[in-house]
This record gives structure tokens, sequence and C-alpha cells, in this order.
């Protein structure tokens, strides 16, 4: 059987019983969702913000809210091909996770189904032209607090390391090679750090992940940046682990974990904040808002992370400065 013949025949049994449990009411609401990881991350982060969410603004699945849930298992192979499910499951209303290219294949299928998305910076990816007043179909939370982000994040990995004068930045290509990575060199230029390309193809994986980190070792890099969007936020964990490894102090913009994981510093929006938002606005567009009526969110609410006990594992002596400046200390 055709992966896609399999994928409808899935969709369709699934489909089948929420209809059973719908039947009785007038109205049946129809979500689709869309992970750029497997389906088990519906369970966890934003996504469980959302489905939190959607009862208390009187949305139940299996009573009156059918979800149909897609994953891209992270193969940019497959966007085409999941885009196109997506429209033709001809749902209310599209809700998808922080992926630009994802975000504009959908647009290409359809431009009236309302599509909710978090993004980095919707404008420079060419999403929408507008924030403030998207337009068309698509509107949602950016994450990005703006492209001075890139400067923000060198000045506080320089300040708990000021001896780190070649710094790689470990971004997917298009990021490299766009705004993002254009903004980081000058960064570096202002602060005279050298500031080293790491780019993955969106299609990486382990074995590529480890081969770039051999290869800083060989260009001698003291300390990483890395951007917060796929291939990195499929691959964080790894990241981490071989930052840790090498002994590569860095920054990242995965605040969410801080406490968990091998994270030593992470500066990034107020996570749970504005996906609350975005669950919001999910709910705002089943209840009939046009996305055009919706702004884009940027965010103002930052969070710094430090994790001690991670600086002490790679011999870092954070400064008491910047210690004092975080909204989370782990000791």
């Amino acid at each position: 059987m055709r992966r896609r013949d399999l994928l409808t025949g899935v969709l369709a049994t699934a489909t089948a019983s929420a209809l059973q449990a719908a039947e009785k009411n007038k109205v049946v609401y129809r979500l689709a969702v869309c992970s750029q990881f497997g389906l088990e991350s519906f369970t966890t982060t934003h996504w469980a913000i959302l489905f939190n969410r959607l009862p208390q603004m009187g949305f139940t699945e299996g009573k009156n809210l059918i979800v149909d849930r897609f994953s891209t298992e992270g193969r940019p192979e497959r966007y085409e091909e999941i885009a196109w499910s997506m429209v033709q499951a001809k749902p209310d209303v599209i809700a998808l996770g922080f992926d630009h290219q994802l975000i504009l294949q959908v647009a290409k299928y359809t431009t009236t189904i309302p599509i909710f998305a978090s993004f980095g910076d919707p404008v420079a990816a060419g999403i929408v032209k507008n924030m403030a007043r998207p337009e068309g179909n698509i509107t949602g939370v950016s994450l990005d607090a703006g492209i001075e982000m890139q400067g923000k994040h060198l000045e506080i990995l320089r300040r708990a390391v000021p001896s780190a004068s070649q710094v790689a930045y470990l971004s997917d290509r298009a990021g490299w090679e766009g705004s993002w990575g254009k903004a980081v060199r000058e960064a570096g230029q202002r602060s005279g750090a050298t500031i080293i390309g790491a780019p993955m193809e969106l299609s990486a994986g382990e074995t590529e992940y480890r081969q770039t980190f051999r290869t800083m070792a060989q260009q001698s890099v003291q300390a990483l940046m890395v951007s917060g969007l796929p291939p990195n936020s499929e691959h964080r964990e790894l990241i981490l682990e071989l930052a840790t490894q090498h002994r590569l102090p860095s920054i990242t913009w995965w605040t969410d974990i801080a406490e968990s994981k091998q994270v030593l510093l992470a500066y990034a929006p107020d996570w749970p904040y504005y996906f609350g938002i975005w669950a919001d606005e999910v709910g705002q567009a089943l209840n009939g808002v046009a996305p055009a009526d919706i702004p884009i969110h940027q965010p103002t609410k930052l969070v710094l992370a430090i994790n001690l006990r991670t600086a002490k594992t790679l011999g870092l002596e954070v400064p008491a400065t910047l210690i004092s400046s975080a909204d989370m200390v782990i000791e």
C-alpha cells in the first residue's frame, strides 16, 4: 500500500470514529494540525498547550471537534504530500508548528482556509507582507523578537565567555545564507568576534551533526550559537550533548528545557505565554474570526536562563553580573 493511501485510510478511520462521537451535535468543527516531529509530539510542548486550551473555549475533541493530526517526521521531502493532505481534509482551521517552508507549502494549496502558525520573522520569510495587518489567510505568533536577537545572543554568550573570539553559528542553511546569518556576522564584526557558519540541511540527522561538531573542533571554535529553527529543533538534545562533549559553551533558544537538559545559556521569548496566545487565536478562528483581523504578535516578554550545573561541567565561571540579570538560574 502506498504511503499516501495508508495515510488516507488512517485518517478515514479516525474521522469516522470522531464523527460518530459528535453526531449528536448540531455543529462539528474540524481542525488540521501538523508537527515537524513525530505524532507523539502532540502530547508535549506547544501542542499540549493548544489541546488543553481548546476545551476551555468550547471545542472538545470527540464531541464537537474533529482533529486531523499530521507529521512531517522531520522529512522536508514530505512537505508537499502533507500540505496537500491537510487541505484535502477540508478543515475549518489549520494549525502549524514552527517551520517556514512547510507554512509556505500549505499556503500554495489554499488561500481560503485560515492558517495559524508560529514563525520566526514571517515578513522576511515571505509568508506575510505586514504583521500588523496580515490581510491574507495566514496569521499567528512570531517567536522572534526581531533580527536584533542574533546580536543579543552573541552579546550574552561573550559576556559568559569573554575570551571566545571564534564563535560558530549552527543553523539551517537558509538561515545562515539569509537575514539571520547576515545579522550574526554583522554582530560579530561589531564585537570583534569571528563568526564561523555551520549550516545544516533540513534533512540532517545524527551523522551530519556529529561530523559538524568534529569540523568545529578542527576549526578551533571556542563557543557556539544555536538557531532554534529546524533541523536544530528536532535534534536539540543531541546538539546539547555534543556541545558538552566538545566542551563548547553555547547559547540556544531552549529556555523550556534549561533545567532538565544540558543547556548552558538560553535566551528566548516566554514560550508558554506566547503559545497560549496562539492557542487562543486558533479558538477565535474556529469561532469564525478571520486571520486578517488578528495581527501577528511579536514577543516582548523574554527569558534568560543560565544553568550553572552545565557551566561547572564545562569548567566555566559565569560572571556574577550576568547571573544577576537572569530570569532563571539553575544551580
